[in-house]
């Protein structure tokens, strides 16, 4: 029988179950709650930036205490120079914005001193943001859930450089053109979250994030 000649049709492909063996793909099946071991991000290479982000009592509020900190390592490119015109809530005239890719992450103590810089600081997660046990908070701010991480809008820093001059000691001058300033992000995830066609894309590329930079900003004191 000839094959037929029309237009082809609009529409997804069929998927092979052979495209789902990749440990990439170990999303489908998985309990809820379970861990997955994330393979190294092939954007670690490329990776330029180090955040310093707090995670706050109460998820979100930046004027509660900060119970732990973030240490997340991505590609980071920027985006847009906020003019007076495009100032608004968590964006100020004069900021950068930036966005890109987690490659690894690690969960520290609220108050990290500058071992967040060390070239032997220990990863505890790649591609996305680490969740684990809260720690104790206060009568004030209980603990909603038994497992959380930093979420948006949260406050921290950046050193945005050359990664592979720092140092074991977490020097940050190691880069004279390295930007070591004030952070803010803004938002985690975009543009599809964990679920769905998100839990493919954050395995593939890692978690996006978006943010803004505020240059010039002594942060050593």
């Amino acid at each position: 029988m000839p094959r037929p000649t029309g237009p082809r049709p609009i529409g997804p492909r069929p998927i092979s179950p052979r495209s789902c063996n990749s440990s990439r793909a170990g999303v489908i099946g998985v309990a809820p709650g379970a861990t997955l071991g994330w393979d190294s991000s092939p954007l670690e290479p490329f990776a330029n930036a180090r955040l310093l982000l707090n995670e706050n009592a109460r998820p979100g509020d930046i004027t509660t205490p900060v119970i732990a900190t973030h240490v997340i390592e991505c590609l980071l490119e920027r985006a847009q120079y906020i003019t007076a015109k495009l100032n608004t809530t968590g964006v100020e005239t004069g900021d950068f914005t930036y966005n890109g890719y987690i490659t690894r992450a690690a969960k520290l103590s609220a108050t990290p001193g500058f071992s967040w810089l060390s070239s032997e600081l220990i990863w505890q997660q790649n591609g996305r943001r680490v969740a684990s046990v809260s720690a104790p908070r206060s009568v004030a701010y209980p603990t909603a859930q038994a497992i959380s991480t930093v979420v948006a809008p949260c406050d921290g820093l950046i050193w945005l450089g050359d990664l592979s001059l720092l140092n074991p000691a977490g020097n940050p001058d190691v880069d004279p053109y390295a930007q070591y300033t004030k952070f803010a992000v803004l938002e985690f995830g975009a543009p599809y979250n964990d679920g769905g066609i998100g839990a493919l894309v954050q395995l593939l590329i890692g978690e996006r994030i978006y943010g803004t930079l505020t240059p010039n900003i002594d942060v050593r004191q």
